[in-house]
């Protein structure tokens, strides 16, 4: 199938990072659609390797444990570049660590989906493959999360788009749009860079 909206990336992934029940997985297969480049979902690899849930990992080895396979993933992907660019779909707590953030932002273009914690109760209502939210407040806990993961997304992300009230083909079909902008050419020293910090 030709894809809707295919992009020159230069071979860089786009990255969407977010609380749990953001849209990643949702609006990463709405993009590879639309693009017709692969997904790559960073937890659904580490459990492949692994063989173990993620529950299980966080409940046998601990959280600090997870996110050094994160950081380990991360930097397998780097080191294989350039590649055919897939878009990753990242675990809500992989920019806790400050090595992953940096790897984050220079891996490619990273799109943080950023939505209330309304929002985010509703969409982890059923899952049980969080284990930062069993048998707890899940309000409460989404609410410190957010709090305290705030300034970690604001710093690797190239694009904050709330997708509250998006469907998830009209966020792959926005971040198409900006992604183009992302990876145009550079211009000449002392005009002002296509990269920079977006909002929509």
């Amino acid at each position: 199938m030709v894809p809707m909206h295919p992009l020159d990336t230069k071979g860089h992934p786009i990255i969407l990072i977010g609380l749990m029940g953001c849209g990643k997985s949702t609006v990463g297969k709405a993009l590879s659609m639309r693009t017709g480049m692969p997904l790559l979902d960073t937890d659904a690899v580490i459990e492949e390797q692994v063989g173990k849930s993620i529950p299980d990992i966080f409940a046998e080895r601990g959280e600090a444990h997870f996110r050094m396979l994160e950081t380990a993933l991360l930097r397998y992907i780097e080191g294989r570049h350039p590649a055919p660019p897939p878009i990753i779909s990242t675990g809500g707590g992989i920019i806790i660590r400050k090595e992953n953030r940096e790897l984050l932002h220079r891996l490619g273009f990273v799109v943080w989906l950023n939505v209330g914690v309304g929002t985010l109760l509703a969409r982890t209502a059923h899952g049980s493959n969080r284990p930062l939210l069993q048998n707890t407040d899940r309000a409460a806990v989404l609410a410190e999360l957010l709090h305290r993961r705030y300034p970690f997304y604001a710093e690797t992300a190239h694009l904050q788009m709330d997708s509250s009230r998006m469907d998830a083909n009209t966020a792959a079909y926005n971040i198409c749009l900006v992604a183009e902008r992302f990876f145009k050419p550079r211009r000449p020293r002392g005009e002002k860079p296509s990269e920079g910090s977006f909002r929509t």
